[in-house]
């Protein structure tokens, strides 16, 4: 009995960790909609920034010290193939991407099971139905 609460608590705490993850980048992917949508608000369209530039104007240090850092380790690899590609896709795509791969995997990840209403009540007799 209690292996069966332990593993449920940890489902449960995953499926929240992973909507918590989720709601944050889907509040992200607002956030960067309406920022690029009042960015241009003064041109004839409507331009999304890539998620590069957007790092870049919130923290240009921290992107210039994660390309330096992966080139040291000897994984640049991993900068061009795989986070290029991704910082040059516009921002609201990929916390939209990552917003549903996170609400995606926390539905999968099984809960509690779900009781109806009269399971705890002792004039509900199942026999008598």
């Amino acid at each position: 009995m209690v292996e069966y609460v332990e593993r449920t608590i940890r489902r449960s705490l995953r499926a929240r960790v992973l909507r918590f993850f989720g709601i944050s980048s889907l509040g992200a992917m607002v956030v960067t909609a309406l920022t690029d949508l009042v960015a241009s608000s003064g041109t004839g369209a409507v331009i999304f920034r890539p998620l590069g530039r957007i790092w870049m104007g919130l923290h240009e240090g921290s992107l210039q010290s994660l390309h330096a850092a992966l080139y040291e380790m000897g994984v640049g690899w991993l900068w061009t193939g795989v986070l290029l590609p991704i910082l040059s896709q516009a921002g609201i795509v990929v916390f939209g991407c990552l917003a549903v791969l996170f609400l995606a995997f926390a539905w999968l990840i099984p809960g509690h099971p779900r009781r109806r209403r009269d399971d705890h009540d002792p004039r509900y007799d199942r026999r008598r139905h």
